[in-house]
């Protein structure tokens, strides 16, 4: 093969560009901080790249549900802590009115507190978090009790309000108001409701309400059980919480070094390539020395 100045001008131009671009791709990884900017740059870290975002941004997601489920279950804790304080107030209200030395107008006093303390009961069951209500399962938008002719109904579902808290993880954050009231498929009252109004009904009437104390009791067991039950949820859901922010720490780290540049060592390889790129210059001046014609000119 005839080598002219011609060819050696032609291969010198094609590496000194070979050596241009790689100058080019160390500057574009130095200004955007990234090991990789499009598919062609390194496609298994570019598809490894798109994993772990993909991961992440479904942990996050995860994560806003784990924590509102948690504040969910937080408020309702705190919505049956008073519904059980007041259920304390009313036993003791019912052993008062059983006293044998109480007058009738006392007992209408007694029944008149217990009234008022039967709609603060439902007052709390009509508790919103973020303008959803807690008690009306997955019907959140309206309240779930209502009151008609000084009876308490629940309106809401008996459906749970499911959540999902990890891959394939669903947990139901919520307590229905038919746990302690009436069947939403009733149109009468039920649970603690309708043992208020026997209490309140008796009292009015100059009767002992006394024997409708182990009923009352239930109704608090009850209440004490579904407390537990959100408790112990809303410790899974401390436990879940935990883990998907170390799963999201791990994937976000691992994700930095797939990703993100090692800016020391990328500055050294970019200034061997500046040196690269510097002799190949040097080194063409002397390739691309004048020929005869220039002479002949």
């Amino acid at each position: 093969m005839r080598i002219t100045n011609k060819v050696l001008t032609k291969n010198f131009l094609s590496n000194l560009r070979v050596n241009l671009e790689e100058m080019q791709k160390y500057q574009d990884q130095l200004s955007s901080g990234h090991e990789v900017r499009k598919p062609s740059d390194d496609p298994f870290k570019v598809a490894r790249t798109m994993e772990l975002k993909a991961s992440i941004a479904s942990n996050e997601r995860y994560h806003t549900n784990i924590q509102e489920g948690m504040d969910w279950l937080n408020t309702l804790d705190e919505a049956l802590g008073q519904i059980g304080e007041a259920l304390q107030t009313i036993r003791e209200k019912t052993i008062q009115g059983g006293n044998g030395a109480y007058t009738k107008e006392e007992r209408l006093a007694i029944a008149k507190h217990i009234s008022q303390l039967k709609e603060h009961i439902m007052q709390v069951g009509n508790t919103a978090y973020d303008g959803r209500y807690l008690f009306g399962g997955d019907k959140t938008t309206n309240p779930p009790f209502k009151m008609e002719n000084g009876k308490v109904i629940y309106q809401g579902s008996k459906n749970g309000l499911f959540k999902e808290m990890a891959n394939g993880v669903i947990i139901d954050i919520s307590v229905k108001g038919s746990d302690f009231a009436n069947d939403p498929s009733s149109t009468d009252e039920g649970g603690i409701f309708a043992t208020l109004s026997k209490i309140i009904n008796k009292l009015e009437n100059d009767q002992n309400p006394s024997d409708l104390l182990g009923e009352l009791d239930e109704h608090f067991n009850n209440l004490l059980r579904l407390r537990a039950d959100a408790g112990a949820r809303q410790k899974r859901l401390e436990d879940i919480l935990s883990k998907n922010e170390t799963e999201t720490f791990n994937m976000t780290e691992l994700l930095s070094k797939t990703y993100d540049v090692d800016i020391a060592k990328k500055v050294m390889e970019y200034k061997v390539m500046e040196s690269v790129y510097t002799a190949s210059l040097q080194t063409g001046a002397k390739i691309l020395q004048p020929s005869l014609l220039d002479f002949l000119r």
